[in-house]
């Protein structure tokens, strides 16, 4: 291993150190009541330190968010391998979305009561590798839903990149309301399904019913 690599991994595991205690911290105090400062002192570092691998406590906010993020979409990218049809998937992606937010509170809080306080286009470079992975995650809905015009279990004639944006923007507007009003998990995930059967009623193809007579020939 060369000097370089050395030192790159070095760097990446004091990176990670610093994660990981912000996370601790974010998930026990809440971002807002969390600062630097403290953060440094859990490691027994300097504060300027801390400054060495991330220009603000908003940096860290992403980072920690987006290790939250990569989680949902494995478990996204999971749950579609065991689908056949793009509604299939969709579907599957729903139920993996109701499990990961119900497996990790902690995550859902920090997200949805922080997520929106800036943009992420205008971000240092952890804003923007977290915008990448919603990216990365609304990919893989257009690209089922794709699937699921081909192979005829989706209608033909929705638009895949707005369908994506409208079912999460419905769940996640969903899950931030319930967050506020501190619902059960029960209550949550029952109108997180309920949501999702929306979703299908809506988009699946219709059956065809052969239409049968009193004698039960078919017309």
């Amino acid at each position: 291993m060369g000097t370089a690599e050395r030192r790159q991994r070095e760097r990446e595991r004091k990176e990670r150190e610093i994660i990981d205690a912000a996370r601790e911290l974010f998930f026990m105090k809440g971002y807002d009541s969390t600062s630097v400062d403290e953060i440094a002192a859990r490691l027994e570092i300097a504060k300027g330190s801390v400054y060495l691998y991330f220009s603000n406590k908003e940096e860290l906010f992403y980072a920690v968010a987006n290790d939250g993020m990569r989680i949902a979409l494995q478990m996204y990218e999971e749950a579609v391998k065991e689908a056949r049809t793009g509604l299939d998937k969709l579907m599957a992606i729903g139920r993996a979305y109701i499990r990961f937010w119900s497996s990790h509170p902690d995550y859902r809080r920090l997200l949805h009561e922080n997520v929106f306080k800036s943009p992420l286009g205008g971000s240092g470079p952890r804003g923007k590798e977290m915008a990448r992975t919603g990216e990365a995650t609304n990919e893989l809905m257009v690209a089922v839903i794709r699937q699921g015009m081909q192979d005829g279990s989706i209608r033909s004639d929705v638009d895949p990149e707005k369908l994506a944006f409208a079912a999460s923007s419905m769940v996640d507007g969903m899950l931030q309301r319930m967050e506020r009003r501190q619902a059960s998990e029960e209550v949550r995930e029952q109108m997180l399904s309920y949501a999702f059967e929306l979703v299908r009623a809506a988009v699946a193809v219709a059956p065809v019913v052969s239409e049968v007579t009193a004698t039960g020939s078919k017309r």
